[in-house]
């Protein structure tokens, strides 16, 4: 008698669960409205690999002369007498540096960074100008010997170091400060560290 009555009770709930859930048919499928994302909205895919490329160039090239110019200064013995032969090499050396900066700087497309033009504009003529002071003392110790072109040659030489001096950090030049542009720099290999 029991197991009647239990029966019944459990056929007797399902009976009310079954009624209680087949109420009014739904009124058709839900519209959900998505609205594409705006062409100027960032993609979430990761950073525009135009601005990454762009970035990594100019990092490549400005870091790449700071570390050839270091790697040179270190493998030259201190000590030895300033010819009119080594500074003419010398010379060479740092305006070969200093032009490729220029090249490379000077092929890249323009600037897909705010500001970017401007920076890379104020590097190629601070490296043209240490390249052009390097050629121009190399040259005039070619054509003389005496003190006033050894002196030119050494002023020369000076205005080859200024891009090492005066080179500011990329990165705040740039105005890297958005999540956007910080994501471009994560991305650009070049601009990891200049040493």
């Amino acid at each position: 008698m029991k197991t009647k009555l239990l029966l019944f009770s459990l056929v007797g709930a399902l009976f009310a669960v079954s009624a209680c859930s087949s109420g009014p048919p739904p009124a058709g499928p839900a519209t959900v409205t998505v609205t594409p994302p705006s062409p100027s909205s960032p993609s979430p895919a990761g950073p525009d690999p135009k601005a990454v490329a762009w970035l990594d160039g100019v990092c490549g090239a400005v870091y790449g002369y700071l570390k050839a110019h270091d790697e040179y200064s270190r493998k030259q013995k201190p000590g030895i007498e300033v010819t009119r032969g080594a500074l003419k090499e010398e010379l060479g050396i740092r305006a070969g540096f200093a032009g490729e900066v220029v090249d490379d700087l000077a092929a890249l497309p323009p600037s897909p960074i705010p500001g970017g033009d401007a920076v890379k504009k104020s590097l190629v003529d601070r490296y043209a100008a240490a390249r052009d002071a390097a050629a121009a003392g190399k040259q005039r110790l070619e054509k003389s010997g005496n003190e006033a072109a050894m002196d030119a040659a050494i002023a020369a030489m000076d205005a080859t170091q200024k891009p090492v001096t005066d080179t500011p950090d990329l990165l705040p030049a740039l105005k890297i400060e958005t999540p956007g542009l910080m994501a471009v720099a994560a991305e650009a290999k070049s601009c990891a560290s200049p040493h």
